[in-house]
């Protein structure tokens, strides 16, 4: 059994001449499956040439589960592949795809060369925690940069999470910052640990909203000062990291690919990362 069979139970097709790559979500989907490969050092190129073609054959063979691949700007150089499902039943039944006639001896020889490359990897599964989050859900196929901050909530102060996320969503009440998405961490990370994913269109739009959010911190004194307190008691630790998106290492439906070149894993160019100055 392959390292990355736990991702791939929930992605191989039950008949390639039936099934495409699953609708992007229209609102914040309940759960999200996050496959992490942190990568040897200098095997950057090398990994993400490797996982080119896993996702080329993944399309070949008709796999059903869209995803995205997030290459990591900042911090370990790593990929995130995620996904996401309307229920934990629903992840659930996915992993009745890895038993499909076929697919995993086609995939061997890809196997074998990704794993000259990665380090280590793990699996996480995170449960949407709706009220925690804030603003519009985005329009996925235009989004390009992610933002996450991982929180880690002291044991027994799991209830503060949800004031300190009520105070910085009446911050930020009906400005122009971006709206973002909180996920609890159910299984595959330490008890406590909280996701914030945000995404930006540009680089552009990471400085924008970094503007918008020292307009909202200026004038956001009883909040701040509320959740700060709360925080000093409650967190554990936090980490914000930059993420691009690799169209070529992502399945995304046909029809966004046919709407949106950036998609295309024949046409789109390698994904900008930030300058470093």
């Amino acid at each position: 059994m392959s390292y990355r069979t736990v991702l791939v139970a929930g992605l191989v097709p039950l008949a390639a001449s039936t099934l495409v790559a699953q609708s992007l979500p229209r609102s914040q989907p309940a759960i999200i499956n996050i496959y992490r490969e942190i990568e040897k050092p200098n095997h950057a190129v090398a990994h993400e040439a490797t996982e080119e073609r896993w996702a080329d054959f993944n399309r070949r063979s008709g796999y059903p589960t869209s995803y995205f691949g997030l290459v990591a700007a900042s911090g370990v150089p790593e990929i995130w592949l995620i996904s996401s499902f309307q229920n934990m039943e629903g992840f659930g039944k996915s992993l009745s795809f890895e038993a499909r006639p076929g697919y995993n001896q086609g995939l061997a020889r890809i196997q074998t060369e990704d794993a000259e490359h990665v380090a280590s990897f793990t699996s996480m599964q995170a449960r949407a925690v709706r009220d925690a989050s804030h603003g519009l859900f985005p329009d996925l196929s235009k989004q390009r940069i992610y933002s996450v901050m991982t929180i880690r909530i002291k044991p027994g102060y799991e209830a503060a999470f949800a004031e300190i996320a009520g105070h910085y969503k009446m911050a930020a009440g009906t400005s122009e910052v971006a709206g973002w998405r909180v996920y609890e961490v159910i299984a595959g990370a330490p008890g406590g640990t909280y996701l914030i994913l945000t995404s930006f269109s540009s680089w552009e739009a990471v400085d924008a909203n970094d503007a918008e959010w020292g307009k909202v911190m200026s004038g956001a004194g009883p909040h701040m000062q509320a959740a700060g307190k709360l925080a000093k008691d409650a967190i554990e630790s936090t980490e914000v990291r930059y993420f691009t998106i690799n169209p070529r290492i992502s399945m995304v439906p046909k029809e966004i690919i046919a709407a949106d070149r950036f998609w295309d894993p024949k046409a789109a160019p390698a994904p900008v990362k930030k300058p470093v100055p």
